[in-house]
């Protein structure tokens, strides 16, 4: 099992409950996959370093979580679709600090 880091850009024109919704499946999707805890910070509305679809911000929302490989495959497959979501990257947290 190893620790893993993703990170999410939400659509900044969402309202705050479509927000909270969008937080909650994500969270739902990784907690399903993954296995231990699952940390967010939610980092909120922040302009982007470059236009995505022709927006300039984003909501950014941070996750923290423990899960086998093959398990991030299936994560990545479930949010792919989303409209929601701009962009998301899941990487391994380096445990050496």
């Amino acid at each position: 099992m190893r620790n893993y880091e993703a990170m999410f850009i939400f659509h900044p024109e969402l309202s705050d409950d479509k927000v909270e919704q969008s937080l909650h499946a994500v969270e739902k999707i990784i907690k399903d996959n993954a296995q231990g805890d699952l940390k967010t910070e939610n980092l909120g509305k922040k302009t982007l370093a470059y236009p995505i679809r022709k927006l300039n911000e984003g909501y950014y929302v941070n996750y923290l979580f423990e899960a086998q490989p093959a398990a991030i495959d299936k994560i990545r497959a479930e949010l792919k679709h989303s409209e929601d979501i701009l962009r998301f990257i899941i990487f391994v947290k380096d445990s050496k600090k």
